[in-house]
């Protein structure tokens, strides 16, 4: 009787913390973050996929006629077919951060999966220059317990966004742009998808967000660097 108790509170528990972990922005138990709480007028934008050649020397260009830094979150498989476009960003001074390396649906999956998919990609973003990654965004955003606790063992920081293209990426490029920085705001970090070859429609807003988020007095940097502004 005792053991179906403990097995049954157990199951309730591991229940709570499946549904907490699908939560966006849930950060109790392991380090993840959505969003910063700070006083200084800065938010954090990230490129979520990717690299390919074309996109990143049509990007880079755009991030430093505005002096703007960004974090990349690349995939594993990506960043082997495109290895000097990786080490282009690391070269313009932006961050790497890791997709997983096939950039498949993290979920219902073995611990050695998890494992592999976050070793992998990283071995790859130090080949490509950077120097002590530590920062991962799940493919579409879907987490498990697993993989929590594998981001956790590496040392990783589970990087969300409050604010991101989905819904939008098929608006015009100025419709896109008003929406991104109608909702940014101090301490946010910003998720774009620029760097597949279907998205003309952020790459042409990229600009626009830009120029929309200087107007309203904010000024972009890196998630490390969002991250070293909390609370201040």
């Amino acid at each position: 009787m005792r053991v179906a108790v403990v097995m049954g509170i157990i199951a309730l528990l591991l229940t709570i913390l499946v549904n907490l972990a699908s939560l966006r922005c849930f950060n109790a138990i392991f380090d993840s973050v959505c969003h910063v709480s700070t006083t200084r007028n800065v938010v954090a934008l990230t490129f979520s996929d990717g690299p390919d050649d074309a996109t990143v020397n049509a990007v880079l260009p755009v991030l430093a006629s505005r002096d703007a830094k960004a974090t990349f979150f690349l995939s594993g498989q990506k960043i082997e077919n495109a290895m000097p476009a990786t080490k282009q960003i690391v070269a313009a001074g932006h961050e790497l951060g890791n997709l997983a390396y096939s950039n498949q649906v993290m979920e219902d999956r073995p611990q050695e999966f998890h494992r592999a998919e976050i070793a992998q990609t990283d071995k790859l973003l130090r080949d490509a220059g950077a120097e002590n990654p530590n920062l991962f965004r799940p493919p579409f955003g879907i987490r498990s317990v697993g993989l929590l606790w594998e981001l956790h063992s590496a040392g990783y920081k589970l990087v969300m966004w409050d604010v991101s293209d989905n819904g939008k990426r098929e608006a015009p490029p100025e419709s896109l742009a008003n929406a991104i920085v109608a909702q940014a705001a101090p301490g946010s970090i910003i998720m774009l998808h620029a760097l597949d070859a279907g998205d003309d429609n952020t790459r042409a807003a990229l600009p626009l967000i830009l120029d929309g988020l200087a107007e309203k007095g904010l000024k972009v940097v890196t998630v490390s660097e969002l991250l070293e502004a909390k609370g201040k």
